[in-house]
């Protein structure tokens, strides 16, 4: 038995370190492709970010959320090659799943999209998917093909949330999955691309076929409740052109013609799509995984390949498409390529010479906080789970939920656009969340509030302005912001020196550094 242990721990370890052999060489291919352009562009990189930068930062982009004050004295004593394994360690956390698939229902149904059987099932199936690190072909082949119960099937939900509607489904589908506009054609011509309104209509016919049975349970006051719909795919369903009584049949972007069952056109479908041949789909999901995690894409909007909108960085694109494909489509690899890049981690700090960059990654660009992140972060740092230290894991997972969705709910602009960035103060954000639940952190006096607990257990102005910066900013504060806050004390007004603190705490849960990823 301790043979067959120790076996297995030996393939671990050899598996392992194939694997990061593999992202190494990857992702110094990438740098190869970044160097060479700020090179011809004659720009001057930034150095490397230090370490509290890069923790943030990763933090942010893979679980959500700022790190905990045990997560950040971790990493700082941590040893040799910790910010691969940093990485590597994030990527294999609840944290990461429940952030990530949070990302993927806002791509597949929008943030509002659906209903609550609707977002629910999907939101387990994404994580479910993201757990196994389910090979991406796979992941949209699920997708677009789901028949039978959703609750079996959870990934039904995706054709489900459109009311399987052909258009909605062609053109969502084709913006995520390919980085095509196909939208524009659904009542013309698209006017700058070579997508016409029945290569639209010959798409959407390969969605015609799918039905769906909705399913219903009595609850416990007796009453019909909706709890899953079925799907399947019958041998009839067309449709036609606006203004036409031609009937469009199933023809492939390409311009080969389906000439398949009726059954099995979705199947075609997701084949055609999922193919390595087919010249979008690789591009368009590294694009969408690049921007998220670099600021911007290398086409922008991220569903406008074409003439119109050319790639910045068309050989590195296609590079990496290509080795995305090469290691099976898969997901994990393309993100560590990048995460472990010296693009991804140069700091967001300018120099003279590149100081108006915007296209050749030669430092970090600054991004404001998705709505979520900033949510997650600010609970994290107001110590907000330390004040419903009485409630379980459920009760407590539940009322963020709840909280969030009321966050999102008042930030909605009521134009239909999507809120991607909170742009509002803190004190708004947390009026917003129940304010006096999470108020109640700043005030000295509150028992078990957070700056009740820093003040109570450090004795030293050092100390105290140390743990509320690495809390607020994961971060100790520089000489000279002690100097300034050290001169503020002495000069302040208040008869009660610890009000100082509450100012030095709002202020930076106020400040430009907590409601920006740098």
């Amino acid at each position: 038995m301790k043979i067959l242990s120790m076996t297995c721990f030996l393939l671990f370890v050899c598996l392992t370190a194939i694997t990061d052999a593999r992202i190494s060489s990857s992702t110094k291919q990438l740098d190869r492709h970044i160097t060479a352009k700020i090179k011809e562009a004659k720009i001057q990189p930034s150095g490397k970010s230090n370490d509290t930068e890069f923790l943030r930062r990763i933090h942010l982009d893979l679980t959500g959320k700022i790190p905990t004050l045990e997560e950040i004295e971790a990493f700082e004593k941590a040893g040799r090659g910790k910010r691969q394994k940093k990485i590597n360690q994030l990527l294999n956390s609840d944290l990461y799943y429940d952030h990530w698939g949070r990302i993927w229902v806002k791509w597949l149904i929008n943030r509002n999209g659906g209903n609550q059987q609707v977002r629910t099932g999907l939101e387990k199936w994404v994580r479910d998917s993201l757990r196994v690190n389910k090979p991406y072909n796979q992941f949209v082949t699920e997708l677009l093909t789901a028949t039978g119960d959703t609750r079996d099937n959870p990934a039904g939900n995706y054709i489900q949330r459109y009311n399987l509607s052909p258009t909605n489904l062609t053109s969502h589908s084709s913006r995520l999955f390919l980085g095509l506009p196909m939208q524009c054609a659904e009542c013309h011509d698209h006017k700058t691309e070579p997508w016409y309104q029945e290569d639209y209509y010959s798409m959407a016919s390969f969605f015609t076929n799918v039905r769906s049975k909705a399913v219903y349970e009595k609850n416990d006051r007796g009453q019909d409740q909706l709890v899953s719909w079925v799907l399947r795919d019958e041998n009839k369903g067309s449709i036609r052109m606006p203004d036409s009584n031609q009937e469009i049949f199933p023809r492939f972007l390409d311009g080969n013609i389906y000439r398949g069952v009726a059954q099995k056109k979705r199947e075609a479908l997701s084949k055609w799509v999922t193919d390595r041949k087919n010249p979008y789909f690789s591009p368009a999901i590294v694009n969408r995984i690049w921007s998220q995690f670099m600021g911007r894409g290398f086409v922008e909007p991220l569903d406008a390949f074409g003439e119109e909108h050319p790639s910045t960085h068309p050989e590195l694109l296609d590079w990496l498409a290509e080795d995305f494909a090469r290691y099976g489509y898969n997901l994990q690899h393309l993100m560590k390529t990048i995460l472990n890049s010296d693009a991804y981690q140069r700091t967001s700090a300018k120099n003279s010479k590149n100081e108006d960059d915007k296209y050749y990654y030669s430092h970090a660009y600054i991004k404001p906080l998705s709505a979520e992140q900033f949510f997650y972060s600010m609970l994290e740092a107001t110590g907000f789970e330390r004040l419903q230290k009485r409630r379980d894991k459920n009760q407590l997972e539940s009322m963020k939920r709840n909280y969030l969705r009321r966050f999102i709910y008042l930030l909605d602009n009521g134009e239909m656009e999507e809120i991607e960035a909170f742009n509002g103060t803190v004190p708004q954000a947390l009026m917003m969340i129940n304010g006096p639940l999470v108020n109640d952190s700043g005030d000295h006096r509150q028992r078990g509030s957070l700056i009740n607990y820093i003040l109570k257990n450090y004795r030293t102005t050092k100390d105290r302005m140390k743990r509320i910066y690495l809390t607020v900013l994961s971060r100790k504060p520089t000489s000279k912001e002690m100097t300034h806050f050290e001169r503020y004390m002495k000069r302040s007004l208040y008869n009660d020196k610890k009000l100082a603190y509450e100012d030095l705490y709002w202020v930076l849960l106020n400040s430009a550094e907590f409601a920006l990823n740098h």
